[in-house]
């Protein structure tokens, strides 16, 4: 619900919006029945009362709760200053009763240079406005709604007792489950950017550049419990992480005429990302995340981007026994295997020598999209990059070592293991039955690759049939179209698809042989009756 005033009192223009929300996600109910052995397949007499072992359940689930109380104050002087602020209230189900609701304001300004007397005669300059803004917002997605609750399960397997005596077989009990945490709150991200927009010739051109940074704070960690309390219960998320985001964006677009029927438009946005975290814990430095297979290469540590690949950092092959004999001790070392680099100096190898061999996250994404429009004709293609981005592609785990899986084919590869001649030219280690830190037992950079693509995701041509003809069989339009995604990419990376994700922000960039991106083709027929 939200109510709107607007004012205008001679330069002065005030606009003024207040508003509630509330919502509900995820509520439901649900009932489910079972049974085996049915004396009978007839439909008209299977139910609950004639199956044997027959099992009825039920789940009422109230979801999540949100209430939020916002107003927003928009004030301008002469269509040339401009000032905004809103304040917003939001509360969440997903917070206990100490910290349910957080306060988050936010404020903006800016400036139409080219409404100022000294810009009228620029003839070539359109538009030009400066902003910049301040504020707050909170977020609370991340939070398990029964973070604020202390639990308790019971399970035989760690909670028993013989109440009837020793020989009486055992009770089930109830234990701890999860540990709650009434006092979690809101995170908050507060951003600053600044700006601006500009348009040229007639409006044939323009410009927008943006310089923005985003601090996280009071990020909902889960900080693992000591072993030594011996609790099984889960660890409930607290408030202590903080991130820096910053970056620049911008978008340039073009349009006008080849020819007095042939237009164009190009939409070219770019978009420069620094990420890094700032803190996690006190006394916590990193935490890492999912293993596959005993190889585990992410660690999200303070000072490094999130999802951060750690491990060996491989400087080649051992070429003869001489390397062998006289490199760094390393756990089985040996000819045509990894040979890693003694990063602390301390004349062994061991996993003090890990270190941070690569970064998920691109320094640079951008996309081009390019239109042209001939009478009825309209022709569309959209260009996609991101640069800079690594890819832990533990896909060749799978794929190049005979000891992960033994009679396995490996592919192109299996010739291009090492040999002798081949030495550090060779694409993957000695082909061999072996398991160890040395070969497919531990995360090092051979893994890692280079994951920069740029990928033609859209090509589109329709027809527009406008005019009497289509009216009078009674259709007002009539639009056919054909288009094709995902049809080509460009990229040095050696897996099935650059364009890796992950379950998490925490836990992303690794490529264990995901599904890749195929093209699609689709026909589209647009009406208007």
């Amino acid at each position: 619900n939200t109510a709107t005033y607007k004012l205008q009192m001679g330069d002065h223009g005030i606009t003024a919006l207040a508003g509630i929300e509330a919502l509900n996600t995820g509520s439901g109910r649900n009932i489910s029945g079972s049974g085996i052995n049915p004396f009978s397949t007839d439909l008209d007499f299977i139910n609950l009362s004639t199956v044997q072992s027959p099992v009825v359940n039920s789940n009422l689930f109230s979801g999540v709760n949100f209430y939020s109380i916002f107003g927003k104050l928009d004030y301008n002087f002469q269509e040339k200053y401009y000032l905004t602020g809103v304040l917003r209230r939001d509360g969440s189900s997903r917070f206990g009763a100490n910290s349910r609701f957080g306060v988050f304001p936010a404020v903006s300004a800016a400036w139409r240079v080219t409404g100022e007397n000294f810009m009228q005669n620029v003839a070539w300059l359109n538009d030009l406005k400066i902003r910049g803004g301040w504020g707050e917002m909170g977020n609370s997605n991340n939070v398990d709604p029964n973070n604020q609750y202390t639990l308790y399960q019971s399970n035989r397997g760690y909670s028993f007792y013989p109440i009837q005596g020793q020989n009486s077989g055992v009770d089930e009990g109830f234990a701890q489950s999860r540990i709650g945490n009434p006092d979690a709150k809101w995170e908050t991200s507060t951003t600053l950017n600044i700006g601006f927009d500009a348009s040229f010739f007639n409006n044939r051109l323009e410009f927008i550049l943006d310089w923005w940074q985003k601090d996280t704070r009071e990020l909902l960690y889960t900080v693992p419990l000591p072993g030594v309390t011996g609790n099984r219960a889960s660890a409930p998320s607290v408030n202590v992480a903080e991130m820096l985001n910053k970056g620049v964006d911008m978008q340039i677009i073009t349009r006008g005429n080849f020819a007095p029927e042939l237009t164009y438009e190009l939409n070219v946005t770019a978009s420069f990302l620094t990420n890094e975290i700032q803190f996690l814990a006190d006394g916590i430095e990193f935490f890492g995340g999912q293993g596959y297979r005993g190889i585990n290469p992410i660690r999200n540590a303070v000072g490094q981007p999130l999802s951060s690949f750690f491990g060996y950092r491989m400087i080649g092959y051992f070429n003869s026994e001489a390397e062998v004999t006289n490199h760094p001790e390393q756990e089985g070392a040996g000819l045509g295997r990894f040979k890693y680099e003694d990063v602390n100096g301390d004349g062994v190898i061991t996993p003090d020598d890990r270190t941070f061999i690569g970064s998920p996250v691109p320094d640079f994404t951008g996309g081009v999209t390019f239109t042209l429009g001939y009478r009825g004709f309209n022709f569309e293609t959209y260009w996609y990059t991101s640069i800079g981005n690594d890819i832990f592609n533990q896909s060749k785990w799978f794929t190049d070592f005979f000891g992960s899986f033994e009679g396995a084919a490996k592919g192109v590869r299996a010739k291009e293991s090492w040999t002798p001649e081949l030495g550090d030219n060779a694409a993957a280690p000695i082909w061999e039955s072996a398991s160890n830190v040395s070969t497919n037992g531990a995360e090092n950079s051979w893994y890692v690759e280079d994951g920069s693509y740029l990928r033609l995701q859209r090509l589109a041509l329709s027809y527009d049939f406008g005019g009497p003809g289509i009216e009078s069989i009674g259709l007002r339009n009539l639009t056919l179209g054909v288009a094709a995604n995902n049809i080509l990419t460009f990229t040095g990376y050696e897996g099935l698809d650059p364009g890796v994700g992950g379950g998490v922000d925490t836990n992303f960039g690794i490529d264990v042989g995901n599904y890749p991106v195929t093209p699609s083709y689709m026909l589209n027929i647009g009406l208007g009756f």
